[in-house]
C-alpha cells in the first residue's frame, strides 16, 4: 500500500511537472509567435493612419521576443515630431496603469515628445503623461492617454500653476473611429493677475464613407475662460469672463456631394465694454464633388510617402491631380456660406455671406497656368468669374461695443454702414470684378482662399 502511495505521489509529481513545464514553455514561446502577428497588425494600422493624413511615417521597427520598438514620425509644418513606442506582445497586456486585457495583439507604450513632457513639468509639476494603445486582434485600436492632477508654486516669484488632469480615449477601427478626452481645469496666479480655463471636454466620432473620405461629428467645448490682470505701467488692469465655448464641426455626403461645417458658438461674453450674451459664427463648404476628392486620394495613397519636409505638391502627378480636382469642383458651383449672429442688451446682430465662383472658369485656358502662376492668377480668376453677396444688420448700441468710436465713423463715411433707424446695415455684392456695397461701386479686398480640399478628417 506504501508502495502504491508513493508512486502515485510520483506521477501526480511529474504530471505538475509537466504542466509547469509546459506553461513555462508557453509563457516563453507564445510571445515569440505573437511577434509576428503583432508586428503585422501594427504595420498595417500605421498604414491605415497613413491613408487618413500622409503625415504618419514608421521610420524604424525592431522586433523581439517579448516585446518590439517602433520609431514613428509625424510631420508638423516643416519638421516632424518623432515617437519611440514599446510593443509588448500578447496574448496578455496591461495598459492604462495595471489594467489587464486578453487576448491582445499587443499592448503598445508610447513615450510623449521630450518638450510636451518637459514644458508640462516646468510649468505645471512633474507628473508623466502615460500613452497606452491596445492593439487587438483584428487590428482595432484602443489608445488611452493621461497626466495625473499637479500644482507647482514658486515662492519667490509669487507664482502658483495648478493642471487638475487630463483623460483621453480613442477607438479606431478600419472603418469608423470615436474619440473622447476631458480636462477639468487649468490655473495659474501670480504677479501678473490670475487666469483660468476650465472644463474643456473633446468627443468625435466618425466613419468611413466608401469614396475612402471621413464623415462624422466633432465638438471641443470650454466651459469657462476667465482672466484677471493687474495694472503695469502703461498697461491698465484687465479682466474677462467668457463661458460656454463650443467649436463644433460636421461632414455630410448627400446626392454625391460633401458638405462641411464649422461652428464657432459662445455663451456669453464680458470683456472690456463687450458685454454679449450670445455669439455664434458659422462656416460652411458645400457642393463638392464627391467622385473628384476620391480620385485624388486615390492618387495621393498611390505615392511613395515623402520624406519630413519635402514638398509632396511639388510631384507633377499631384500637381496635376490638384488641377483636375479644382476644376471638377468648378464644375460644381462650390459655395462657402457664412452666418453670424450676436446679442447683447442693445439687441441681436445678424449677418449672412456666401461666396461662389462660375462653372464658366473650368473652360478657361487660365487654368493651365494656376499652379505655376498662383495667387496672381487666382485673383484674376476671382475677378472674372466669382460672385459673392453679404449682408450685416447690428444695432449701434452692439457695434459701438464691439469698435472704437473713430472706427465706427469711419465705416460710416466710407458708405460701408448705412443708419436704418436704430440699426446699421450693409449690403454688398460682387459680379463682374466689382463690389456694389449699399447700392455704391466701392473697392474691397480680394475674397478668401479656396478651400483646402486635400483635408480628410472630419
Amino acid at each position: 500500500m506504501f508502495a502504491s502511495r508513493t508512486g502515485s505521489a510520483r506521477a501526480a509529481a511529474r504530471t505538475a511537472y509537466l504542466v509547469a513545464a509546459a506553461c513555462l514553455a508557453a509563457a516563453i514561446v507564445v510571445p515569440a509567435l505573437f511577434g509576428a502577428h503583432a508586428e503585422r497588425v501594427y504595420r498595417d494600422s500605421v498604414a491605415q493612419l497613413g491613408t487618413t493624413s500622409r503625415a504618419f511615417r514608421l521610420e524604424s521597427y525592431r522586433r523581439g521576443w517579448f516585446s518590439s520598438q517602433a520609431v514613428v514620425s509625424v510631420t508638423a509644418g516643416r519638421g516632424a515630431i518623432t515617437f519611440v513606442q514599446h510593443v509588448h506582445h500578447g496574448p496578455l497586456g496591461f495598459y492604462n496603469g495595471w489594467h489587464v486585457v486578453f487576448p491582445v495583439a499587443a499592448v503598445v507604450d508610447t513615450e510623449p515628445p521630450p518638450t510636451m513632457q518637459n514644458n508640462l513639468d516646468r510649468f505645471f509639476g512633474e507628473a508623466p503623461i502615460y500613452i497606452s494603445t491596445v492593439v487587438e486582434m483584428d487590428g482595432t485600436l484602443d489608445t488611452y492617454v493621461s497626466r495625473a492632477a499637479t500644482v507647482r508654486s514658486d515662492a519667490a516669484q509669487k507664482f502658483t500653476a495648478r493642471f487638475d488632469g487630463f483623460d483621453m480615449e480613442m477607438h479606431l477601427s478600419k472603418d469608423a473611429y470615436v474619440i473622447r478626452g476631458d480636462a477639468p481645469g487649468v490655473t495659474a496666479a501670480g504677479a501678473f493677475g490670475e487666469a483660468g480655463v476650465a472644463g474643456l471636454t473633446i468627443r468625435g466620432k466618425s466613419h468611413r464613407h466608401p469614396s475612402g473620405l471621413w464623415l462624422g461629428d466633432k465638438v471641443l467645448k470650454i466651459s469657462r475662460v476667465n482672466y484677471s490682470t493687474v495694472a503695469a505701467g502703461a498697461r491698465p488692469s484687465a479682466s474677462g469672463l467668457i463661458n460656454d465655448i463650443a467649436l463644433a464641426g460636421q461632414s455630410r455626403i448627400g446626392a454625391g456631394h460633401l458638405n462641411v461645417r464649422d461652428t464657432l458658438s459662445v455663451g456669453t461674453i464680458e470683456a472690456g465694454a463687450v458685454r454679449l450674451s450670445a455669439m455664434s459664427l458659422g462656416f460652411e463648404f458645400s457642393n463638392l464633388p464627391v467622385d473628384a476628392i476620391e480620385r485624388f486620394f486615390n492618387v495621393l495613397s498611390s505615392l511613395p510617402p515623402s520624406a519630413p519636409g519635402l514638398q509632396t505638391q511639388q510631384s507633377p502627378i499631384v500637381k496635376r491631380q490638384i488641377l483636375e480636382l479644382f476644376v471638377a469642383a468648378i464644375k460644381e458651383s462650390p459655395i462657402l456660406s457664412i452666418d453670424l449672429h450676436a446679442a447683447s442688451a442693445a439687441g441681436e446682430a445678424r449677418g449672412k455671406a456666401a461666396f461662389g465662383i462660375s462653372p464658366d472658369l473650368a473652360n478657361d485656358p487660365m487654368l493651365n497656368n494656376l499652379l505655376s502662376q498662383g495667387r496672381g492668377l487666382l485673383a484674376q480668376a476671382w475677378n472674372k468669374y466669382g460672385r459673392a453677396s453679404a449682408e450685416l444688420v447690428a444695432p449701434a448700441g452692439l457695434l459701438a461695443q464691439v469698435t472704437r468710436p473713430e472706427q465706427l465713423k469711419q465705416l460710416e463715411q466710407s458708405g460701408i454702414l448705412i443708419r436704418d433707424g436704430a440699426n446699421y446695415v450693409c449690403r454688398a455684392a460682387f459680379k463682374d470684378g466689382g463690389w456694389l456695397v449699399n447700392g455704391h461701386e466701392m473697392k474691397l479686398p480680394a475674397p478668401p482662399s479656396r478651400p483646402n480640399l486635400t483635408s480628410r478628417s472630419s
